[in-house]
């Protein structure tokens, strides 16, 4: 599949560690992306290219 090592911060693009302000809700299911997690909750940020072909490996997961 794709690779499974993160690069370094070297090797990444300037301006990642810089928060991106979200002023709006979701464009698709308006929740808020500011809102405090539950204590069971996580957070996940993917970054994809092109959503098509990432959406079919999402398919493949259980949740």
């Amino acid at each position: 599949m794709g690779k499974k090592e993160m690069i370094s911060s070297d090797q990444a693009l300037p301006g990642r560690d810089v928060a991106v302000a979200i002023m709006e809700p979701h464009f698709v299911n308006q929740s808020d992306l500011n809102a405090e997690l539950n204590q069971n909750e996580e957070s996940i940020v993917l970054g994809l290219g092109c959503f098509w072909g990432a959406e079919r490996l999402f398919w493949q997961l259980l949740g």
